[in-house]
């Protein structure tokens, strides 16, 4: 998808965190994996397909793996979170299909955001609620990060 729809909002926030991830531990410098994300999106990101690219010329095998499977129909959302998706992105968008509609795409920019882009209002709060840095982008932040 290379044009962003209006509906379309897109915000972002850093993929690097000073908190803990359970309540009660203390926190930690941690980094915000592509399986976080995906839990966080609960019963919404269940019924999505998708498709991973990677800007990487030569990825991790593990991501190199994900792309391979995504390719053509894409791989949904328990089969991708089977895959070795703890590991640390350099540079990837992660496209969440329902049916041919593109309806959330999770980009890992430089190993240091996480940016999101869905019309899905309760995605979006979601997204603000667990992550309260989260700003919202422009369309132009959102290309130049591509």
């Amino acid at each position: 998808m290379t044009q962003t729809p209006s509906t379309m909002q897109m915000v972002t926030f850093a993929a690097w965190r000073d908190d803990a991830l359970h309540p009660g531990r203390p926190a930690d410098r941690r980094y915000v994996t592509l399986a976080e994300l995906l839990v966080r999106l609960g019963s919404y990101g269940l019924g999505l397909t998708w498709k991973a690219e990677m800007i990487d010329e030569d990825p991790h095998p593990a991501f190199a793996r994900m792309m391979e499977a995504s390719a053509g129909t894409g791989v949904p959302t328990l089969e991708l979170l089977a895959m070795d998706v703890h590991l640390q992105a350099v540079d990837g968008d992660f496209e969440g299909y329902s049916g041919n509609d593109l309806v959330l795409t999770l980009r890992e920019f430089d190993s240091s955001s996480w940016d999101v882009r869905t019309a899905d209002a309760w995605v979006l709060s979601e997204i603000q609620r667990c992550y309260p840095d989260a700003r919202p982008m422009t369309s132009d932040e959102w290309d130049s990060t591509n």
